[in-house]
């Protein structure tokens, strides 16, 4: 009991004794000061030094991973206790009583002693919080095994608890954390779009007017993921929506969100996930239909879940981030600093299948505060040294992280939590070759199938003219060098000071969302030259393009293709809808990118739970010529509680000829057919003076393989697709005549 008090004592009392020399020495003249003060400090680093010798006792070479770390500070009340050793531990030889919990003071922890799904992680989970302020000795006894015999062994050490939880002012977020004191932020946005609204989308009040500015015949086809709201005020008619756009900018999901949200994209599983309040902040998961079905945030105990990253494995575990604000005694670190700081760390952690916390890591244990890029004041009241913004996972061995306000991608082992790398900022461990620029304030660090790593450059530390880019570096791991490959910039150029990221598709296909700058969006070819661009009413953290197709209901087929047809007729193709959800939902309106082609239908339609609808699909040329585009079939939700699109595409192909075929009398009938050569469907038009012909159209060796009697009193369109290449005759036996008639055909 002792030991236990002293150390207890330990902590509190070196505060006391700093803050009660500090004012004594403000009494002494200059030189006596400067005595003083090195006799303080070696005080202090006497008690130091004893704290770190007896907080990091741990008996035990066996374990690779420890959390929370031996001798840490400022661990959460609810936080678990995890270890592993990197084989798989034998289930037989987990018990309860393998852990041993208590204070420093002898009062026993209880909790659950659980045995992860990955089999590798071994939790010790506390029946109910520990105590503000306390210091926790954690004991491992004798008994644990790997399932290769490997026995771990007795293993003992501490861990300090928070004293308080420290809450940022709600104003911070605006004017702090989003660096406008620092950098003057200009909103060259466009007036707003209505190439949408004029197209009678029916598209919500608030949202965002939408210009694609550069479309080229090199860009990807794909849908646009991203998340538009308004900041700073340029925006004040949008709101804040979840947006899935077409290349042509056609929206084919929105949600109108009560609160702004973030990161909407598609995850190695295939879900869809987002950030947003609902109903508080955290990320959601939605399948393929848009009905969300998880939800996840921080475990330990964590009160708020950060935006930035979310990531959700095939194996059913996540990766999620917060932001970690603790009081600290910033004059003990540097001259003229806060002595009663907030300083905000890094925590990410690994979620299991049951969402525990099988993986913390913290910049507490392993960054400086010091560490900071040099737009960070020490000497403030909050300060916000890391500010992490993605997690990237490499492999069951390895990630990265991005730490904005250090200048820093990071590369972690994903097995012990130790540093493998660190690549930019004051730490860097590489020499850049061929940049003499760097990086400043990034977002967005991914590895390459190549091996290079990839970034978003904000640039809003670099010289004038200052400009964001999408970066790629090969990286030598063994001779530490980082050469630049590629640096990616708009013409004219973007600045984003803040959100952003790139997508590096392929080596023909590189996306950058632009964040707060303006175009937000970009797609690059491989020479660096931009494929497409679009804008939109409103900044985006991330945008993203994926190929995507909802379940929610589904087309009998991806394209219509309507053949050959003289323009001025007409040729009705039905388009089969299933509902494939199970309940019922209304098709209610639809959107052609070209006048040609239209929905004879009268909308709403509604089907029920596995019903099957056909609409009737009309193409109607003015002019002649190769006719295209897009057709959306809209399912929409507007009420109080719900403002939501839910929509399906299908691409029309049609060719409209001037009356190229046989056109004449035989006899008093007029008989038109068109055209020819034709594609898959052969146009026949009538007089009316008889009631109906035979028609029979046959192959070069006489097979007939079309024989029909059609009326006189309409177009016939006949589908001839399944008809291979080729030359055919069509015999008409007109109704009350003696003479038929026969024409040579050409299938192309």
């Amino acid at each position: 009991m002792g030991l236990a008090f002293l150390l207890d004592l330990n902590i509190k009392g070196i505060k006391f004794l700093r803050n009660r020399m500090m004012r004594y020495f403000n009494n002494y003249n200059m030189n006596r000061k400067i005595i003083a003060v090195l006799i303080m400090h070696l005080i202090i680093s006497v008690f130091i030094g004893y704290n770190e010798v007896q907080s990091q006792e741990v008996i035990s070479t066996k374990l690779n991973y420890i959390s929370p770390k031996p001798g840490s500070k400022f661990i959460m009340p609810d936080n678990n206790i995890a270890i592993r050793h990197g084989e798989k531990f034998d289930p037989n030889s987990v018990k309860q009583s393998i852990f041993e919990v208590k204070t420093v003071k002898n009062e026993k922890i209880y909790g659950d002693v659980i045995l992860s799904d990955d089999g590798k992680t071994l939790i010790f989970k506390p029946t109910k919080p520990f105590s503000f302020g306390n210091r926790i000795q954690v004991t491992l006894n004798n008994g644990l095994r790997t399932t290769g015999g490997i026995e771990i062994g007795f293993m003992q050490y501490y861990f300090d608890v928070i004293e308080k939880i420290v809450q940022l002012p709600e104003e911070y977020y605006v004017s702090k954390l989003q660096y406008q004191n620092l950098f003057p932020i200009q909103n060259n946005a466009i007036p707003k779009s209505t190439m949408i609204q004029k197209k009678n989308n029916n598209l919500p009040e608030g949202y965002p007017g939408i210009q694609v500015n550069v479309l080229n015949e090199n860009a990807s086809n794909g849908y646009y993921f991203f998340t538009p709201y308004d900041e700073w005020g340029w925006f004040p008619d949008t709101k804040p929506y979840l947006t899935i756009t077409d290349i042509n900018g056609i929206p084919v999901y929105y949600r109108k969100l009560q609160n702004v949200g973030y990161d909407l994209k598609i995850q190695p599983t295939g879900y869809l996930s987002f950030y947003s309040y609902h109903p508080f902040w955290k990320h959601m998961v939605m399948d393929s239909s848009y009905r969300i079905i998880d939800s996840f945030h921080m475990g330990n105990g964590y009160g708020y879940t950060d935006f930035h990253e979310f990531q959700l494995l095939e194996n059913g575990h996540a990766f999620v981030m917060t932001y970690d604000a603790q009081s600290y005694a910033m004059d003990t670190v540097v001259p003229g600093g806060h002595p009663d700081a907030i300083v905000i760390g890094f925590v990410f952690q690994e979620l299991d299948i049951n969402k525990d916390v099988i993986f913390q890591w913290r910049s507490w244990d392993h960054f400086l505060i010091t560490d900071a890029g040099p737009f960070v004041d020490l000497t403030d009241s909050i300060i916000d040294y890391v500010h992490g913004n993605s997690i990237e996972i490499e492999s069951d061995n390895s990630l990265l992280i991005s730490s904005r306000n250090m200048d820093e991608i990071t590369r972690i082992d994903r097995n012990t939590g130790n540093i493998i790398w660190r690549l930019g900022g004051k730490k860097t461990q590489f020499e850049f070759i061929n940049d003499t620029l760097g990086f400043s304030v990034q977002h967005d660090g991914r590895r390459l199938s190549n091996g290079n790593i990839t970034l978003f450059d904000n640039g809003s530390l670099h010289p004038d003219p200052k400009y964001s880019s999408g970066l790629e570096y090969e990286l030598d791991e063994i001779n530490m060098t980082a050469k630049l490959i590629n640096r990616l910039r708009s013409t004219p150029d973007i600045l984003g000071v803040v959100m952003g990221n790139k997508q590096w598709r392929s080596e023909n296909s590189k996306v950058v969302g632009w964040g707060s700058g303006v175009p937000g969006i970009s797609e690059m070819d491989a020479n660096g030259d931009v494929v497409y661009e679009m804008e939109f009413e409103g900044i985006s953290y991330r945008a993203y393009l994926f190929p995507w197709k909802t379940n929610y209901f589904l087309f009998a087929t991806d394209t219509l293709q309507y053949g050959y047809i003289w323009h001025e007729s007409t040729l009705t193709k039905k388009l089969k809808v299933c509902n494939n959800s199970n309940k019922a939902i209304e098709l209610t309106s639809y959107f052609s990118m070209n006048d040609a082609f239209t929905v004879e239908n009268e909308f709403p339609v509604s089907l029920s739970p596995e019903q099957s609808v056909n609409l009737q699909v009309k193409f109607n040329p003015e002019e002649t010529g190769e006719f295209g585009g897009m057709l959306t079939i809209n399912s929409d939700i507007n009420s109080d509680t719900l403002v939501q699109r839910i929509a399906q595409q299908v691409y029309l192909i049609g060719h409209a000829t001037a009356g190229q075929g046989f056109d004449e009398f035989v006899g008093s009938t007029h008989v038109n057919i068109y055209p020819n050569p034709f594609f898959d469907v052969l146009n026949i038009k009538f007089g009316s003076i008889y009631n109906e012909a035979l028609i029979i159209i046959s192959n070069p060796q006489g097979k007939v393989i079309f024989k029909e009697k059609k009326t006189y009193s309409a177009i016939h369109h006949l589908d001839m697709q399944h008809l291979p290449s080729g030359v055919y005759f069509i015999q008409i036996n007109l109704d009350g005549s003696d003479n038929p008639v026969f024409y040579k055909l050409i299938k192309s």
